[in-house]
């Protein structure tokens, strides 16, 4: 991460990459959303909560088990995963052999419900925190949303209560229902193929969307090696685990400590600092 990023993550909680997936890369992913879209979930509008401002015409749509598609559907995702454009912030923010919790597909079409705001950074939660010492920033779980449209700057989606990622007090319900101070909450606009990277405990939802277009944004949430939120028991890879390159498996790994300079070169980075 430049010094320009660090400091704009440290004071936003967010940042946006641009061009984080070749044209050729947008085109895969979006043929192969297509060609699953009767595996599109269409939620039964309870994302809203009782909120008169995020409430919508419909659901939002989810979609999920990308990595297991047939190929070559499941192959830009797979890629997706390791892509070496975000090992940089990710090792920066969530230490080598960062790991990736989950992954999932979220659709919505004109007049689908908003997502009342959730997260904050109080009360404290161990695994999705946010803490700068000597120089360094550590986070719990960060996530990258992958844009596969176009998102204006009026069109919905993705909004954020900027530096809420450090607040002392517990938000208020008025505002995490986006009925009081909406002028704080910024939606972040972002071109098909930009990501969205943002740590889990800024607080965090979605506005109604309002484009004629299908808002399509790929979410993957990672975790720093030791750390996991959903393992149990033993370890058992996945059954394409032999299918995958070596960066690939080493973010499906199980938990645990990794050497520094075997991440790095996994993704073909060095990482300073």
């Amino acid at each position: 991460m430049t010094d320009a990023e660090k400091y704009c993550f440290d004071v936003h909680g967010y940042l946006v990459i641009e061009n984080a997936l070749s044209p050729d890369q947008l085109r895969s992913a979006n043929a192969a959303v297509d060609a699953h879209s009767d595996r599109v979930s269409i939620r039964p509008n309870d994302l809203a909560r009782t909120s008169s401002t995020l409430k919508g015409t419909t659901g939002r749509g989810d979609l999920g088990g990308m990595l297991t598609w047939d190929k070559p559907h499941c192959e830009i995702f797979r890629q997706m995963i390791a892509l070496p454009v975000f090992a940089p912030y990710l090792e920066e923010l969530l230490g080598p052999g960062f790991r990736l919790e989950a992954m999932s597909g979220l659709l919505m079409d004109q007049g689908a419900e908003g997502f009342w705001f959730h997260e904050g950074a109080e009360p404290h939660d161990r695994s999705r925190g946010f803490l700068y010492r000597n120089g360094r920033m550590f986070c719990g779980m960060t996530n990258i949303a992958v844009q596969l449209t176009d998102v204006g700057p009026e069109d919905g989606g993705f909004a954020c209560l900027p530096g809420s990622h450090k607040a002392n007090f517990p938000c208020p319900d008025e505002i995490r229902l986006h009925h009081e101070h909406k002028d704080r909450i910024a939606q972040i606009p972002a071109k098909a193929g930009d990501a969205v990277l943002f740590v889990e405990c800024l607080m965090h939802g979605a506005l109604p969307w309002t484009a004629s277009h299908q808002r399509r944004s790929i979410l993957m949430r990672y975790q720093s090696g030791p750390v996991t939120e959903g393992g149990m028991g033993t370890y058992t890879p996945p059954p394409f685990y032999d299918e995958l390159t070596e960066a690939q498996q080493a973010v499906l790994a199980p938990p645990g400590y990794r050497c520094e300079d075997k991440g790095s070169q996994l993704y073909g980075n060095k990482q300073k600092g």
